[in-house]
């Protein structure tokens, strides 16, 4: 062990183990990192994908939220019948009665709508009229938002901002009326936490720290808008100033989209996606702690850093291990070589001895023999004594004497020969022999060592052998192709071709071998020489023959195609020396045979990545020839991805193996699809998957089928939730088209039964129920009697017998409607106990459910609108609270309807009066008028048609301006003229003066008679009698008093 050649080795062999260690670490910690790295951005990326979803989702529910404000006020404001009392409030806002009126309605409607409160207000602010909580005065916010609307003429929804009561509000404002310049604006106030906030922070997936934020910039700072998370005071309290960009809600308010990792208000670490709400300054935050993402993979990096370290330790005691057993062979070494010394001599001897060649050994200044091996013994025919006797040239035949001597002259002198002789055997036999002989000093002596071998029959085989190659070369020259030899080196060196070789390559075979030969791998096109080179090799490592093809050019530029085919052929120390084979001229077959495998190549290539699912099958018949079942034949990756089933469960097994709910239905159509070879496409689920699947199926031999088929599960999915929201929104709108006709009908149809006759229609056509029809309450006979209809009523409503009081024939929704004043709904008549007197007939006019909505005229049940559906479970709670807008609705337009219907029989009995009036006015010498105070004037507004009776002037010069004042008496007028500006103030007023006649024939004596107004309005009421025969009775009168004897005048004083 102290040998320093054993420790210099043991030194290299440690240091290269060394490096070998240090590189396997360093591409075990390289791998590590790299996998722990590959695995957290994936993480990362199914993460944020995931906020993204949420992120858009959030955004779509707001935007519809603000959206259904907006929609719900105008709505509210497009009401004809609302419009119309919306006008006549803003022209008459002292008007108790009607202010009742609205505050009851705004009440109904704040009971079936997500507001607070609603508010009728002025420009200014002041509110006129109120219902829910509202304030007392409007907050600046929204006075301003009114003023906006008041600008943009449309319907407004404000911003979040901080109420009296420290909540946070939203408020929508819109124009309800404009008359006489008087502009009122409705204003709804809405209370965020009550179903915004919820629906904002609604997570759809479990987590524990997933949150949603609202913000918006207010000059250098943010201000959060809705409840966190972990904080519920945040609304409008929370402020963080624009600069602290490391934050999520100031990057989305400065612009930044996607997903990125910010620090949120609690200082946590967090992925959060960014954007802006259109349409607002709102920006949206969806967050997650990164501690939460990571929280999963806490115990994968572990077995990441566990596996890791594993690694280490193994290739650390791998290389410990290696060196102890290099160190124990270096040691075990040596050993060996002491006793591989002495066996060697050993073995030389034995070599010597048992050779198969001949060997002798010769002193030539003796001309005697030293020493002769067994074989020498053998071939001669001598014994070991009588050999060592003989001289050497006892062995020569008599004629070759002489060449013997001179060419043992030069051995001796230490030169060395191979050559051949005949020599003689003990019987005189002669015989061919190769000698190898060599002279060399041994001992001072000059000795010739020789090695003879026995070649006749070697010569003989020779001579055969070239009987064969003429024969070969005959064939050789006929083949059509190059036979060849080369050494098995990079050049391809040729030892050999045949003449083929030129009508292969355009080369004579001179050119092609020799020293100065072309070498043949220059004939190789370059791009196919390594290939050339690597699967030669590997043929000829595995000691097979090797077959192959590729491109050479000719000598005239021509590129061609060769097959080759050939194996090595291996020295005497077993290595492959050169290599033997056939070239021929491939170039068509080889395009068809390139064609064929590009063919199948690209097959085989799409068979195992294309994205579809394929699978082929077989169909199973029974004994009668029905098909069965059906056995899988193969299948794809993505079928074993698709599906989730593996290939090696599924091959060779029947479907009803596999797939037990299977129903018969797709086996009979794959079956058809095998039979007929007819190609089918088609959607379907697989219940036992969970799947949605799209596929399309055809026969590629006849009794078999293929399909091929991809996920089509999430657009699926959400075609199925499309399709039910767009159910639910068609349901919603259906009603809301109903109830914007019902709107439109009730603004054009004065005439009640054909108001409810429209609705009836309504219901059918937009709201698309089976059958309406309208009852009213008889209470001569208890009963709902029907008043009109419309759908497919047939016999259903002719033997119909509902009672309001209780009993079986009262139980149903119009019976508990006519009963209670409520909306009733059966949902399902097959079942609902409460239709048994009905129901047979309802089912079988296709009735499935129905409603019953009784209709108001003010506080007067008047009648029972029924709705009658085909679906079961027709009427949802939403579904029924639109019924209730549209019961609202209609008992609006009854009201109206029936104040129209009082207002034309006031107006008929008015005008019966007027015309009885103007009878009775014509016959009498009465003048009715009316005046209008206009600052410190009197404007005649309107005079009664007998005027000409009295005055001789008619009614439109009487109108005229001025024209009480150019008519009345010049001694009247002063004093006529200010006691009638103290007729407020006395209430009324009675005078006697003169007016002058219309032909200029003196004056008119009239008794004014004048009743005053509300002084705010400004009118007087009154009428002129004709006093004149009166006046002049008494002016006769006091002149004849006048004339009396002693008459005097009284005394001063009394």
């Amino acid at each position: 062990m102290s040998d320093p050649h054993l420790s210099s080795e043991l030194a290299r062999l440690k240091k290269r183990l060394a490096v070998i260690f240090a590189v396997a670490a360093a591409c075990i910690l390289t791998g590590g990192f790299a996998y722990h790295h590959h695995f957290q951005k994936a993480i990362r990326k199914d993460a944020s994908e995931l906020l993204s979803s949420i992120r858009q989702l959030k955004t779509d529910q707001i935007v519809f939220w603000r959206s259904d404000r907006i929609n719900d006020t105008n709505s509210l404001l497009d009401t004809p019948v609302l419009s119309v009392f919306f006008n006549r409030l803003a022209l008459s806002p002292d008007d108790k009665e009607l202010q009742a009126w609205m505050r009851s309605r705004l009440r109904v409607y704040l009971k079936y709508n997500r507001y607070t409160s609603a508010m009728l207000a002025w420009p200014d602010g002041r509110i006129l009229i109120s219902a829910g909580n509202a304030p007392k005065r409007l907050e600046q916010e929204t006075r301003d938002l009114i003023a906006k609307s008041a600008a943009s003429g449309k319907v407004e929804l404000g911003d979040f901002y901080l109420g009296p009561d420290g909540k946070p509000h939203l408020d929508v404002a819109g124009r309800a009326a404009a008359a006489n310049g008087k502009r009122l604006f409705l204003v709804l106030k809405v209370a965020p936490a009550e179903y915004l906030y919820p629906m904002i922070s609604q997570w759809p997936t479990n987590s524990a720290t997933g949150e949603i934020t609202l913000g918006r910039r207010e000059g250098d700072t943010a201000v959060a808008l809705n409840e966190f998370r972990y904080d519920k005071t945040t609304p409008l309290r929370l402020r963080y100033p624009m600069s602290a960009l490391d934050m999520p809600m100031t990057k989305a308010l400065s612009g930044e989209t996607g997903v990125v990792f910010a620090k949120d208000y609690r200082g946590e670490t967090v992925l959060a996606s960014l954007g802006m709400i259109p349409d607002s300054d709102w920006g949206i935050v969806v967050k997650m702690d990164w501690k939460e993402i990571l929280a999963d993979a806490g115990q994968a990096s572990a077995l990441i850093l566990l596996f890791t370290l594993a690694m280490l330790l193994a290739a650390a005691v791998t290389a410990y291990l290696l060196f102890r057993l290099q160190a124990s062979a270096y040691t075990r070494s040596l050993l060996e070589i002491e006793s591989e010394k002495e066996k060697y001599r050993i073995n030389l001897e034995t070599l010597t001895d048992r050779a198969n060649d001949m060997i002798l050994l010769s002193d030539p200044e003796k001309h005697s023999l030293l020493m002769v091996n067994r074989k020498t013994c053998e071939t001669y025919g001598y014994s070991e004594e009588e050999m060592l006797k003989l001289h050497p040239e006892d062995m020569i035949p008599p004629e070759d004497i002489q060449r013997f001597y001179a060419r043992y002259k030069a051995l001796a002198a230490g030169e060395s020969a191979i050559y051949e002789v005949t020599h003689m055997k003990k019987n005189g036999e002669r015989f061919r022999i190769e000698v190898s002989a060599t002279g060399v000093r041994q001992d001072g002596r000059d000795l010739v060592y020789f090695i003879c071998r026995d070649v006749t029959e070697r010569r003989r085989l020779e001579a055969e052998l070239k009987e064969k190659e003429r024969k070969l070369a005959g064939i050789m020259s006929n083949l059509p192709g190059m036979a060849y030899r080369c050494k098995n080196d990079p050049e391809w060196t040729l030892e050999f071709v045949s003449p083929g070789c030129e009508p292969l390559t355009g080369y004579k075979a001179s050119e092609l071998t020799g020293d100065n030969a072309l070498r043949y791998s220059d004939l190789i096109i370059p791009a196919d020489r390594d290939m050339v080179w690597r699967e030669v090799q590997k043929a000829v490592g595995a000691r097979r023959p090797f077959r192959l093809l590729y491109r050479i050019r000719r000598r005239d530029g021509q590129v061609r195609t060769v097959w080759e085919q050939g194996a090595g052929i291996a020295g005497e120390n077993g290595k492959v020396e050169a290599l033997e084979g056939l070239i021929m001229d491939s170039t068509d077959k080889a395009a068809a045979e390139t064609a064929l495998r590009e063919s199948q190549e690209s097959y085989k290539h799409l068979f195992e990545t294309m994205d579809e699912g394929f699978a082929c099958h077989e169909i199973i018949y029974d004994e009668k020839n029905r098909p069965v079942d059906y056995r899988f034949l193969e299948v794809n990756p993505a079928f074993e991805r698709l599906t989730g089933l593996k290939r090696a469960s599924v091959l060779g097994k029947r479907v009803l193996e596999v797939l037990p709910k299977t129903e018969r239905g797709w086996i009979e159509k794959y079956a058809d699809v095998a039979l007929t070879g007819k190609l089918i496409h088609f959607e379907s689920r697989a219940e036992e998957l969970g799947k949605w699947f799209e596929v399309s199926a055809f026969s590629p031999r006849r009794g078999q089928f293929a399909t091929t088929f991809f996920d089509i599960t999430p657009r699926k999915e959400a075609e199925l939730r499309g399709e039910e929201l767009n159910r639910d929104l068609a349901k919603n709108l259906r009603l809301y088209t109903m109830l914007a006709q019902i709107n439109q009908a009730a603004s054009l149809i004065k005439d009640r039964k054909q108001l409810l006759e429209r609705i009836c229609d309504i219901a059918v056509v937009a709201g698309g129920f089976k059958m309406a029809w309208v009852g009213y309450p008889d209470k001569d006979t208890g009963r709902v009697l029907p008043l009109c209809s419309a759908g497919d009523a047939k016999d259903y409503l002719n033997p119909i017998k509902i009672f309001m009081t209780e009993g079986p024939a009262s139980k149903g929704p119009t019976g508990e409607a006519a009963r209670t004043g409520r909306i009733s709904a059966c949902q399902d008549i097959a079942a609902d106990p409460r239709m048994e007197p009905w129901r047979e007939k309802a089912l079988e006019m296709g009735y499935a459910s129905s409603a019953a909505i009784p209709l108001y005229d003010g506080d007067k049940l008047t009648n029972i609108l029924n709705l009658y559906s085909a679906d079961k479970y027709a009427f949802t709670d939403e579904e029924l609270k639109m019924l209730a807008a549209i019961q609202a609705e209609t008992g609006l337009a009854i009201e109206a309807i029936s104040a129209e219907e009082k207002r034309a029989a006031a107006q008929a009995a008015l005008e019966r009066t007027a015309d009885h009036l103007t009878h009775v006015m014509e016959a009498t010498s009465i003048i009715l008028f009316t005046l209008r105070k206009v600052k410190d004037r009197f404007i005649t507004q309107w005079v009664s048609g007998n005027s000409n009776l009295v005055t001789g002037h008619e009614p439109a010069e009487m109108l005229a301006p001025g024209w009480f004042e150019s008519t009345v008496h010049p001694e009247d007028k002063e004093w006529v003229l200010a006691e009638k500006q103290q007729i407020f103030a006395k209430g009324s007023l009675s005078q006697d003066f003169r007016v002058r006649r219309k032909d200029g024939k003196g004056y008119v004596w009239v008794h004014s008679q004048l009743k005053a107004g509300p002084e705010a309005a400004g009118e007087i009421t009154g009428s002129w009698t004709d006093i004149t025969p009166l006046k002049e009775s008494e002016l006769r009168c006091r002149q004849i008093i006048d004339g009396l004897p002693g008459h005097c005048n009284p005394p001063a004083g009394e």
